[in-house]
């Protein structure tokens, strides 16, 4: 315990990079993903258009994403003759591994809707544009909120990986903490509380937001 109350703002600090790291790379992989995924769907995107998605999201789902973390900070920057930190390396790897989780439940969560309901649109003068984003997506948003709930939770604990490139986020605080004190209990627990606050703050928002929508289509 006085281990944790030495170190409680380092562990705050690390808490806090952990929690900005998620939100770029998570807003950055919904943008990407949704995007992708309804250019990915069946009834927006043509044959060429969907055979590049589907590459994308092979590379980005095949490689794991303590390679990409890897590739981003020591290979691009010497490819590109660019320096880049820490943490922006891992924010844009991180994002572009989940943004492929996103766009193939975006686009699942698309091709779900009933093909008649873009019929019924189109026969009442709607455009594509209108029935996307007035009739589609609503539902979309219903369909694919657990599994992106699910996706998210993922990328929480993936920000860990910070660690190995050297970002004082919460794991990191933890091993640097048990490398001066050797008492790697009450760090390690204290370590896993944190991200058990996150997911549990994260189910929370979520449950809220479900339940919300099926209040709102009543």
């Amino acid at each position: 315990m006085n281990v944790l109350i030495s170190y409680g703002s380092q562990l705050a600090q690390g808490a806090g990079v952990t929690l900005a790291a998620w939100l770029v790379a998570g807003s950055m992989s919904i943008v990407v993903g949704t995007i992708l995924g309804i250019f990915g769907s069946q009834k927006i995107g043509s044959n060429k258009l969907g055979a590049l998605i589907r590459a994308y999201t092979f590379v980005t789902k095949g490689i794991p994403a303590y390679v990409q973390i890897l590739i981003v900070y020591f290979v691009l920057p010497s490819l590109l003759g660019i320096t880049i930190s820490g943490f922006a390396a891992a924010g844009l790897a991180l994002a572009f591994c989940s943004s492929g989780y996103v766009t193939e439940i975006v686009r699942a969560g698309i091709n779900a809707v009933p093909p008649g309901q873009w019929d019924a649109c189109f026969v009442l003068g709607y455009s594509q544009f209108q029935t996307l984003r007035r009739i589609i997506l609503p539902q979309t948003v219903r369909i694919v909120l657990p599994a992106l709930l699910g996706e998210l939770e993922q990328l929480l604990k993936t920000t860990s990986l910070l660690a190995t490139i050297g970002v004082t986020e919460t794991t990191r605080v933890g091993m640097n903490i048990i490398s001066r004190e050797l008492n790697p209990l009450p760090v390690y627990c204290a370590v896993a509380c944190i991200y058990l606050i996150f997911s549990a703050l994260l189910n929370l928002v979520m449950f809220y937001a479900e339940r919300r929508m099926r209040y709102g289509s009543r």
